[in-house]
């Protein structure tokens, strides 16, 4: 019998604990990321004992012509070490070959440490997350930040009578309604990534409440043309998962973009980066996040395990 359990809003307050506990910082380790994307990527958690303490492992597998995904265990008490962690998930994987991926560059160093050239473990771009600092996503200085800030002016010109308002759960169904509505305009039905993440989206906004986001929607005429959803991730990084607007209101992503991080720096004075997760291997995407010039991109790794491959 399956030990593992699929993951369910419920699952939020056994979790939040051990994966706020971890110290990562990774998109990846924010429940709502991990409820939002779980009906795509299958996703399953247990609790483990070992001798000294108790670990979360999370399992995830999209294809199941392909091994099962494991993140690093977490412990809600310090660091795993890396033979703990392997022989955790050896154990779990019942012996066969698995990816362990979704890894900190601490954590790399740590199993290359133990296991010194035991495992390949490389790079994963599409992984990355894309780390702002909060004051150049608030001011768009500088000439590199030009066109944002042409875009963000040319909007605040055309339509001065813009709304910028919180999303409340009876607004929740007309956010939906726009963002099929933007699905359909941009070709989802042609892209397997967009048309997932429009599950991930709806997911989101089902459970709302309970995952304790933040929304904010633009209205004009009284009619929805962007939004977007974040929650507080660490003391000093605020985490959004989605924004959205319609491709004809020139601008108008930059001002959600903008509206957003203005109303973070006043309400979580502490944040001082705005973490707007990877972009999947989305060359457009990519492209949208790289021209606002990150910070930094936080880097995340992954290697094949096929046991026994403890020394």
């Amino acid at each position: 019998m399956d030990p593992f359990i699929p993951l369910t809003i419920n699952d939020k307050e056994i979790l939040d604990p051990y994966l706020k506990s971890s110290g990562k910082t990774g998109s990846e380790y924010s429940f709502s990321t991990l409820y939002m994307w779980s009906g795509i990527f299958h996703t399953f958690h247990n609790i483990i004992q070992t001798e000294n303490d108790s670990l979360l492992v999370i399992r995830s597998r999209k294809d199941e012509n392909v091994p099962y995904h494991y993140l690093y265990p977490l412990s809600m008490r310090e660091t795993v070490p890396p033979r703990t962690a392997l022989i955790v998930l050896e154990k779990v994987s019942e012996n066969r070959p698995f990816l362990l991926g979704g890894l900190s560059g601490m954590e790399v160093e740590m199993l290359e440490s133990e296991f010194p050239e035991t495992f390949v473990i490389e790079p994963v771009r599409d992984s990355f997350d894309y780390i702002y600092d909060i004051n150049d996503l608030a001011h768009l200085k500088g000439k590199k930040l030009q066109s944002k800030r042409n875009h963000l002016n040319a909007f605040l010109k055309t339509y001065p009578h813009y709304e910028f308002l919180p999303v409340t759960e009876a607004d929740i169904a007309d956010c939906l309604v726009m963002n099929d509505e933007w699905c359909r305009i941009m070709g989802c039905i042609y892209n397997m990534g967009m048309e997932e993440e429009i599950c991930a989206v709806h997911r989101a906004f089902r459970a709302y409440k309970s995952l304790q986001l933040e929304g904010f929607m633009i209205k004009l005429d009284g009619k929805i043309i962007a939004y977007t959803l974040g929650e507080p991730y660490k003391e000093d990084t605020y985490l959004v998962h989605v924004e959205k607007a319609f491709p004809e209101f020139r601008g108008a992503y930059q001002v959600i973009n903008q509206l957003l991080v203005k109303y973070v720096m006043e309400n979580y004075p502490g944040v001082k980066y705005i973490n707007r997760e990877d972009d999947a291997g989305d060359k457009g995407l990519r492209h949208a996040k790289m021209s606002y010039r990150p910070a930094l991109l936080l880097e995340k790794y992954m290697t094949k395990i096929t046991p026994p491959a403890i020394p």
